[in-house]
């Protein structure tokens, strides 16, 4: 959740995850892949030591930390913590809970995976609209950081960390969106470091138990991976998994730190992988910069309009024109322009929508335009459903439909279609695509037998693209 977009850009080219024009064979041939299961505690004296830190954090009694808790200033901070909730929640969560429970109970009632772009730590809002999800991702520029115990820190220390976390709030509190610049500044701190101290907070807060947490990245194939030396070459942070409200279900938060603009996504497809490896899932975008409605950010939006069944948005996420061409959209709030700092994206159409409506204002505050007193919600629900096993439409995917098998040599992926003129096509014979995880899948030739194509796979090797290899097709589709 970002004031301006200036700074996400400029991070890019730090944050860029570079693969090069070919791709591996393992990569090029990639299926959704499930993430792979985190270790479950099962009693408490195996709890992580992250589940007493989030406690800790929260203003809850941990034995391991009993001398620092029963201090004066520690008192006071839990009592801040305390009476900070508590205003947050009756200023805004509890109202948004209720609203969501009347006005869009099948989003507040998913039970499946929530894909919050742009989220950074924003687990509390989160949480507030989409309570029962199985898995949450969140992705932000913020760094992951790394955790401390307190009773390694100074007290000097323990103080700044924990004055530091509750102003990290500010914004969050009065207006319900997380700043980017702030936040660069809080992280700052040796101690508050980055995006978990806020998650293991709110975690915390809304009686959860954590019963894993490793540092992860997700590698060419989409996998989530623990960390190695090349951790920063790809989308990084941790996965924790945890149970909520004395609910045995496991669930897990993933967060990542990543760079979403073209420059940063384009030629590396482990990202779209791995999001495409949770089955389904549901879409958030509140206070994202307008990011989404400009041209330098053209593949998350690809991604999000591919594979996102049900968005729910602010003003500030996908355009309000572009989401009403192929989704059903509900619309609920204020709206008559954006803050002065987005000025060239106001959206009239949505403005003149809400009027025709004479929708009412939002019982709450919520992102950028609550500051000049006016929040809106679209609730976007896909007029066709999505076919995980099929991105596109039969007659998109480009392979002709026959009964007999067929083969062929796949040798690029592409995030957008090949002109036929392009000269990396010359002298490779019939050329075809087809479409998978949210990529164009080029291919050489059409033969009845694997062997057939084995000279084939050879001239294509020789135009460069040395880690093509042979695919089979039936009746217009893949055969893994």
């Amino acid at each position: 959740m970002k004031v301006s977009h200036i700074f996400y850009l400029l991070t890019a080219a730090l944050l860029c995850s570079c693969g090069g024009e070919k791709q591996n064979q393992a990569a090029l041939n990639n299926d959704s892949i499930p993430q792979t299961e985190s270790t479950i505690y099962l009693n408490q004296s195996e709890l992580p030591p992250v589940n007493d830190l989030a406690r800790f954090l929260a203003g809850k009694p941990v034995d391991q930390f009993a001398a620092i808790q029963s201090t004066d200033y520690y008192k006071d901070y839990a009592k801040k913590a305390s009476q900070q909730w508590s205003d947050l929640k009756a200023k805004t969560l509890n109202p948004i809970k209720q609203w969501c429970n009347t006005n869009i109970p099948e989003f507040h009632q998913d039970t499946t995976c929530l894909f919050y772009p742009f989220g950074g730590p924003d687990l509390v809002f989160a949480f507030t609209f989409f309570p029962d999800e199985t898995d949450y991702v969140l992705l932000g520029l913020e760094n992951p950081g790394s955790v401390t115990m307190p009773d390694l820190l100074s007290e000097q220390e323990t103080h700044e960390y924990l004055d530091s976390l509750l102003y990290s709030y500010r914004y969050i509190n009065k207006y319900g969106f997380f700043v980017a610049s702030h936040m660069h500044d809080d992280f700052k701190n040796l101690t508050l470091n980055g995006t978990i101290h806020l998650i293991l907070y709110t975690l915390a807060m809304e009686n959860c138990i954590i019963t894993s947490y490793k540092d992860v990245y997700i590698n060419d194939l989409g996998q989530i991976t623990e960390n190695d030396s090349n951790r920063k070459k790809h989308p990084y942070g941790y996965k924790i998994t945890f149970t909520k409200d004395g609910d045995p279900k496991t669930r897990s938060i993933t967060y990542l730190r990543m760079e979403a603009s073209d420059p940063a996504m384009s030629g590396t497809f482990e990202f779209a992988y791995f999001i495409h490896s949770y089955p389904e899932k549901i879409c958030y975008l509140k206070s994202a910069s307008y990011l989404l409605q400009n041209n330098e950010f053209t593949i998350m939006r690809k991604i999000l309009l591919d594979q996102c069944d049900r968005i729910l948005q602010d003003e500030s996420g996908l355009a309000y024109a572009r989401m009403i061409k192929d989704y059903d959209v509900n619309i609920f709030g204020t709206y008559t322009r954006p803050m002065n700092v987005f000025s060239y994206y106001k959206q009239e159409d949505l403005k003149q929508a809400l009027a025709a409506r004479n929708s009412k204002p939002l019982p709450f505050k919520i992102g950028y335009a609550s500051q000049i007193n006016e929040s809106v919600l679209m609730a976007c629900t896909r007029k066709g459903k999505y076919d995980y096993n099929n991105p596109k439409p039969p007659e998109d995917n480009h392979i002709a439909v026959t009964k007999d098998t067929i083969y062929k040599v796949q040798f690029k992926v592409s995030w957008n279609m090949i002109p036929n003129n392009d000269p990396m096509l010359d002298g490779i014979p019939d050329v075809d695509y087809y479409t998978d995880n949210s990529v164009y899948k080029y291919t050489a030739g059409a033969k009845k037998s694997e062997a057939e194509c084995k000279d084939i796979l050879q001239i294509v090797k020789n135009k460069g693209f040395t880690d093509a290899f042979i695919v089979k097709f039936a009746n217009g589709q893949r055969i893994r």
